[in-house]
Order: structure tokens, then C-alpha cells, then sequence
């Protein structure tokens, strides 16, 4: 069997378990190099790929008619695309869960940072000033709107609502049960909004300048899903228009953000690299799970149900490789 790695390394353990079912591994070289990977598969014949963040379409996966599996070392599946994959017979996974707890903990810490402006503070400080303004927001009392109440948003809940804040948690599934506000609503009576959805064609730009507008003068966006479910040009207005209290993006709708991008002289605003499930446990984490997936796939083992983005390529598998 030989595999893929979209990176130039593997963590240990993903890497000991693809060894141990005797695959060769082969890997991409420098970090994000599109061109490099789309050598690579078009060089041998690669039957399974370990996806971190280089965008696979549908040109890469004819480089390489013998792939039968893009398994992702994350837990979103939009920089893959689906439908050629299906097409292709594909199976596309995903590391579901895997770093849920890194990225619920990056998100409070998120938020905190930007209630009480600890950036802003940290650099003056640093630059020999001693100003104790602006003061800052107790989170205690108010309301936390969650949009996307899975594994990592039911987490952030849970912190928060030990932290004192009342939740308002809104999900496709939950608004299809019944059991969650509508989305307007959330915006509009939340102190904080929390993005925690999947990118898909129906929550692109869920965060538009109409939802931006519903919010509260002073209210706080945090955003560590993707960066494309908030309109950024919208985001940009509102901050320079003193809207918000603030707002933390750890993704962007193009990463890294280019030069002149609106967002980056916004004012009251965190950016940080994509560091929600940066923790060394979360990555050996999803490093495992994506060699699991993928050694699922092509041994004709059964994967869990949550892992397989479309699942009906496994259903007419042929069987192991």
C-alpha cells in the first residue's frame, strides 16, 4: 500500500501504525506546496492520502487513478473536493473529534483575550506604557449564542456555563428537531457568538453584514471553524464602525491573508494562524485518526459512522486492497 502525507512528517504514532500494516509512505515537501504534492501522486501509485491542508480537487485526483482514499488529519473536509471524490469512488474521512478539546479551549481562551483586551495591553505594556484602559467585559451573567453545537461547540458550552455565562445553542440538526432558536434570534440576544459549524454551501457567510448588524453594540464574534462562514469585508466594516466590542478570527476564507486584506487594519480584532487544534496532543490525535481511517478503507475494516464524509463509496467497495 502506498500513502501520501500532504506534510512533511507524520506523527509518531499514525506513522508506527502505517508501518506496522506494512505501508510505504512517501511525503510532501516543503509544508502547502500544491505543485510538489500533485508530483508526487502523479509519480506512483498511491492508493490512500493523509490530507492536512493543501486543497485536493479534482485535477490531483486524476493524477492518480489508483487512489481509493483522502483521509484528513483535521476534522473539516471543505479544502477536499467531494463530489470528484465520489465520482471517483473516493471514500473522503475525517478525524472527527480528534481535537475538539484543543480547539474548545483555544476558543474560551479566545474569548476571554478579547473581553478583556489582553493583546492590546500585553503591547503597551511591552512598549513602556502603564495605561489600564480600556477596561474589559466580566463574561459571568452573560449570554454565549453557539452556532454549531457538536463535539467542540457543546464543549465551549460546557466551559462557559461553568464560567456563569447562559447558552444559546443553534445547529442544523437541532433547528431541524425543533429544539434550538432561530438563527436571527441567537445573534440578536447574544453577548458572544461562537462559529462552530462545518463549511458548506449553506454556511458560507452564515456571519453576513445583515447577522452582524442584528448583534448587540458591544458584542464579541469568535470565529475557529473556517474562515469563510463570515463575510471578513462585512466583519472589517463593522469593527471600524465600532459595532462590536471585538472579535477573534483563528481562520480565514484565504490563508494566510494577503497583503491589503480589509481585516488586517481592523481595529479590536485577534488573528491568529490557525491554532485551534495546534496542541501537540490534538495532532498526534488526528495523526492517528486519519492513519486508522485510511488503513479502515483500504483493509475493508468498518470505520465509526461520523468519519466517513460520503459514505456511499464505502457501501460499494469491492473489498480490502
Amino acid at each position: 500500500m502506498r500513502i501520501l502525507v500532504t506534510a512533511p512528517h507524520l506523527e509518531t504514532e499514525g506513522s508506527a501504525l502505517l508501518a506496522a500494516a506494512g505501508a510505504t509512505v512517501a511525503f510532501v515537501e516543503p509544508a502547502g506546496d500544491r505543485a510538489a504534492m500533485a508530483r508526487a501522486l502523479a509519480a506512483a501509485p498511491h492508493v490512500g492520502v493523509i490530507s492536512r491542508s493543501i486543497p485536493i480537487g479534482a485535477a490531483e485526483m486524476d493524477l492518480c487513478p489508483t487512489l481509493r482514499v483522502i483521509s484528513r488529519a483535521a476534522t473539516g473536509h471543505d479544502a477536499i473536493d467531494i463530489a470528484a471524490a465520489t465520482e471517483r469512488g473516493i471514500a473522503v474521512m475525517v478525524a472527527a473529534g480528534a481535537n475538539a478539546v484543543s480547539v474548545a479551549e483555544y476558543t474560551i481562551g479566545l474569548i476571554i483575550a478579547v473581553a478583556r483586551h489582553i493583546p492590546t495591553h500585553d503591547q503597551r505594556t511591552r512598549a513602556g506604557g502603564w495605561q489600564r484602559q480600556p477596561l474589559g467585559l466580566e463574561l459571568a451573567g452573560r449570554t454565549l449564542g453557539l452556532v454549531g453545537y457538536g463535539r467542540i461547540g457543546a464543549r465551549v458550552g460546557a466551559v462557559a456555563e461553568a464560567m456563569g455565562l447562559r447558552l444559546l445553542a443553534w445547529s442544523p440538526s437541532r433547528a431541524a428537531a425543533g429544539t434550538a432558536p432561530p438563527l436571527d434570534t441567537l445573534f440578536a440576544e447574544s453577548d458572544i457568538v461562537s462559529l462552530h459549524v462545518p463549511l458548506t454551501p449553506g454556511t458560507r457567510h452564515i456571519v453576513d453584514a445583515r447577522r452582524l448588524a442584528l448583534m448587540k453594540r458591544g458584542a464579541i464574534l469568535v470565529n475557529t471553524g473556517r474562515g469563510a462562514l463570515v463575510d471578513e469585508v462585512a466583519l472589517a466594516a463593522a469593527l471600524h464602525a465600532g459595532h462590536l466590542h471585538g472579535a477573534a478570527l483563528d481562520v480565514l476564507s484565504v490563508e494566510p491573508a494577503p497583503p491589503g486584506h480589509p481585516l488586517l487594519a481592523a481595529p479590536r480584532l485577534i488573528v491568529t494562524p490557525h491554532m485551534g487544534g495546534a496542541t501537540t496532543i490534538a495532532r498526534g490525535a488526528t495523526g492517528r485518526a486519519a492513519a486508522v481511517h485510511a488503513l479502515d478503507v483500504l483493509l475493508g475494516r468498518t470505520p465509526p459512522a461520523d468519519a466517513c464524509v460520503n459514505s456511499a463509496v464505502l457501501a460499494r467497495r469491492a473489498g480490502p486492497a
